[in-house]
């Protein structure tokens, strides 16, 4: 860490503030700040086996996500996938390797965000707690990423004679012959097309199959309203069968949803849950409230626009929304607004960031960030008189400089210069 003097501190600080806050935001650099480049997600499955739990571990990546090459019939991009799972002894128990390929005839599908490749890795293991770890490679960009969750296995087959699975969210009922997995899982649980439906597949186990078992469902945004119901009975069958039921989403609105799912048979009652979101219109994941977004909206729009886009109706909010960007910084051929996306990938880099007594994106640090994108480099320094800690945010491609000041030592950077 760099010392300097008071003295010098004045020179430095010797340049007048101009209203970095009124500028628009700059789209030198698209980052995809925030954005982690694959998602996993667990789910405990019924087996056979009286002894074992079945885990089921899918990894989702979006095509955006990918680096694309050009082959003889369309574009091209391969990973590496590999699973490691270790016990409490960390002791290696599963060790798993894919190497998947997705291929598309377009350009335009390479930067997809409505196209993933889902892979599915299924281990049965015995009940307990373990870690499981997945690292993917981009095998042309050599980019890597890894991911780990811990978890605790505990669902058996004999448990109270009676047991259900986890919820695994799907896109459509199919089944993959030589898996326990649907056909299309979907790790995100997003939804962007209006006219589809999501499958919620899961196991039931019932010792005696003469006795009947009834599945309830509801779907609740997250003010508890009840969005979607319906229920099923299941009468004989086998002991262990997979069941579907579908969510209609033609009626739901941009929203973050509960699945509720209820079974009951012989007088007891299990519950699964799931969580998905419902986005027509392309809005960034990290979108989760989308009145909030557009509060944040303070460095892209007048306080009129974003007064107005709040007092909207629930119904046309996402659509106006999505229409204010468009005509903002107008997309041409894109699909998604590439500049929405990236803002709100900085507004969330700001956040893990940045926060502190409040949040990241309102902080001076956030608010040049989301304005100007990263830094090309920054310079941490630290007064020799007093602790008050200092740094220097460089954009040499901008030709611009600020200088943040913690005057206090809580990390609170308050912006005390800009120049060049």
């Amino acid at each position: 860490m760099t010392r300097f003097t008071g003295t010098a501190l004045l020179i430095l600080l010797h340049v007048p503030l101009c209203a970095a806050a009124s500028d628009m935001p700059r789209w030198d650099r698209e980052s995809q700040l925030g954005q982690p480049l694959f998602k996993i997600s667990t789910h405990q499955r019924i087996v056979d086996d009286p002894g074992k739990t079945g885990l089921d571990v899918l990894v989702e990546v979006m095509n955006d996500m990918l680096l694309f090459v050009r082959s003889k019939d369309g574009f091209v991009a391969r990973i590496n996938l590999d699973l490691t799972i270790v016990n409490t002894d960390n002791h290696q128990v599963v060790r798993q390797v894919k190497n998947v390929t997705k291929r598309v005839g377009e350009y335009a599908q390479t930067n997809s965000r409505r196209d993933y490749v889902v892979t599915a890795f299924s281990n049965d293991l015995s009940p307990g707690s373990y870690e499981v770890k997945v690292q993917l490679e981009d095998r042309e960009s050599r980019r890597r990423e890894n991911v780990e969750k811990k978890i605790e296995l505990k669902i058996t087959p004999f448990a109270d004679h009676f047991n259900v699975s986890d919820i695994i969210l799907a896109r459509s009922s199919e089944r993959d012959s030589g898996s326990r997995v649907p056909l299309h899982p979907t790790v995100s649980g997003m939804v962007v097309d209006p006219s589809s439906s999501l499958y919620c597949c899961f196991d039931v186990f019932r010792d005696n199959t003469l006795k009947p078992c009834r599945i309830s469902l509801a779907v609740m945004n997250k003010s508890g309203v009840i969005s979607f119901s319906d229920s099923m009975l299941i009468m004989e069958g086998n002991r262990l069968s997979t069941y579907f039921m579908s969510i209609p989403c033609s009626n739901l609105t941009f929203n973050r949803y509960d699945v509720l799912l209820n079974a009951v048979y012989d007088g007891k009652t299990i519950s699964r849950s799931a969580s998905f979101s419902v986005n027509f219109h392309g809005l960034p994941w990290i979108i989760v409230d989308l009145n909030q977004a557009i509060r944040q909206m303070r460095y892209v729009a007048t306080d009129e626009e974003i007064k107005y886009l709040l007092n909207e109706f629930p119904s046309r909010k996402e659509e106006l929304f999505t229409r204010f960007w468009n005509e903002k910084f107008p997309a041409g051929k894109e699909k998604v607004n590439g500049k929405m996306i990236e803002y709100y990938n900085r507004v969330n880099y700001a956040n893990m960031h940045y926060s502190n007594n409040r949040a990241g994106w309102e902080t001076d640090r956030g608010r040049i960030l989301i304005i100007y994108g990263r830094p090309t480099e920054v310079e941490k320094r630290e007064s020799e008189t007093s602790s008050t800690r200092y740094e220097i945010w460089y954009y040499n491609h901008l030709n611009k400089r600020f200088i943040f000041k913690d005057e206090f030592g809580f990390g609170e950077y308050k912006l005390v210069s800009t120049g060049w």
